[in-house]
C-alpha cells in the first residue's frame, strides 16, 4: 500500500469497522466507483474501514485523479512526518511512490488518469535534474496496455522545458480525452493517429519535425481542440468535418491560418498575443477576416490580437 495511504489506514484502523450491511454496499459497483471516483483520494482511502467488503475497493477506482489537493496532501504529510521540516527530496520521493503504486496495485481498467505534477517537482523531470526522477514514462506505459481514455498530464515546473512523449505513448487507441501542458509531441513513423479522440487540449506542447498537420489528420471524429502557446506550428491548417470547436491562443510564430476544410465548425476563438504589422501580420488578419465566410455553420467567433509595428 503506498505510504500516505497506509498512514492513513493505520491511523483509522483503531476505530470500530462497520460491518453490518449497508444501503451503499448494496449499490451496483458501478455506481459505487462513480461515487468513489468524485472523492479526494484521502476519502476515498478512509471507506476501507467500513466494511471487509469496502478494505481494498479504493485501490479498483477507473477514475485516479492526482490534483492539485492530493499535492497538498502530499506536502502534509511529509511535513507531519518530517516534525515540519519540509524536504524537497522527499517531496518528490512521496509523489513519484503514491502515483507509481497506485497504478502497479490497480487491478482493473483505468478509464481516466489526470496528473498535476506540483511545482515542487521542478528539477526531477529535467535530465540530470535530481536523484528522483519523476516515473512519467513508466506510468504511460503501464497506461498504454490499461485502454485509458481520458489522460491530462499537467507540468508546470521548469520555465521551457518540455518532457518527450516516448513512443509507447501513441499505443493509447482508446484515448478519447487529451489534455497536455509541457510536452513534446513526435509521433513515430507508423502511428495511424487516435482514431477515438473526440477532445484535444494541448498548452505550450511542442510538435517536434513540422508533424502537427499529420498528427491532428490521424484524429478523424476531433470535435473539440484548444491550442495554447504551442510550437513547431507554422501553419494552422486545421481540417476535419467533425470538429466544432476550436481555440487558439499563440504569439506570432505561425504564418497562416486556414478553416476551409473544417465546414462544422461553430465556434472559433483565436487570440494573437503578439501580432506583427509589416511581417507577417498583415496576412493574418486578411486570413483571420475570411474565417467569417469560410464557415457555413459558425455561429460564434471571436478574434483577438495585440498589434505591434515591425522593426526599422
Amino acid at each position: 500500500m503506498c505510504p500516505i495511504c497506509s498512514k492513513i489506514y493505520q491511523s483509522d484502523t483503531s476505530k470500530e469497522s462497520i460491518d453490518d450491511e449497508d444501503r451503499i454496499s448494496n449499490l451496483p459497483g458501478n455506481v459505487i466507483d462513480c461515487i468513489l471516483g468524485k472523492m479526494p483520494l484521502r476519502d476515498a482511502v478512509r471507506t476501507s474501514i467500513l466494511s471487509k467488503k469496502w478494505r481494498f475497493y479504493y485501490l479498483a477506482i477507473p477514475q485516479l485523479v492526482f490534483d492539485d489537493q492530493f499535492c497538498k496532501e502530499v506536502n502534509d504529510f511529509v511535513a507531519k512526518k518530517n516534525h515540519g521540516i519540509f524536504s524537497m527530496f522527499e517531496l518528490n520521493y512521496q509523489f513519484n511512490e503514491i502515483v507509481t503504486k497506485y497504478l502497479m496495485l490497480h487491478p482493473r481498467r483505468i478509464e481516466t488518469f489526470q496528473v498535476c505534477f506540483p511545482r515542487y517537482l521542478t528539477s526531477t523531470m529535467v535530465p540530470d535534474g535530481g536523484s528522483a526522477v519523476i516515473d512519467v514514462n513508466k506510468w504511460i506505459l503501464y497506461l498504454s496496455g490499461r485502454n485509458i481514455n481520458k489522460l491530462t498530464l499537467i507540468y508546470t515546473g521548469v520555465l521551457n522545458y518540455r518532457h518527450k512523449l516516448p513512443s509507447y505513448f501513441f499505443s493509447c487507441l482508446d484515448l478519447t480525452f487529451l489534455k497536455l501542458q509541457n510536452f513534446v509531441i513526435l509521433p513515430p513513423p507508423k502511428f495511424k493517429g487516435f482514431l477515438n479522440l473526440y477532445q484535444l487540449k494541448l498548452i505550450r506542447v511542442d510538435f517536434a519535425n513540422n508533424c502537427f498537420e499529420s498528427f491532428l489528420s490521424g484524429c478523424p471524429v476531433l470535435e473539440r481542440l484548444s491550442l495554447r502557446r504551442c510550437s513547431g506550428v507554422r501553419h494552422f491548417n486545421i481540417s476535419g468535418s467533425k470538429l466544432k470547436r476550436l481555440h487558439i491562443k499563440a504569439f506570432d510564430n505561425f504564418e497562416s491560418i486556414s478553416l476551409e476544410n473544417a465546414p462544422n465548425l461553430t465556434e472559433v476563438t483565436v487570440t494573437l498575443e503578439r501580432l506583427v504589422i509589416g511581417l507577417e501580420g498583415g496576412k493574418l488578419i486578411s486570413d483571420l477576416v475570411k474565417l467569417v465566410g469560410s464557415l457555413p455553420k459558425l455561429k460564434i467567433l471571436c478574434l483577438k490580437w495585440k498589434v505591434s509595428a515591425a522593426p526599422n
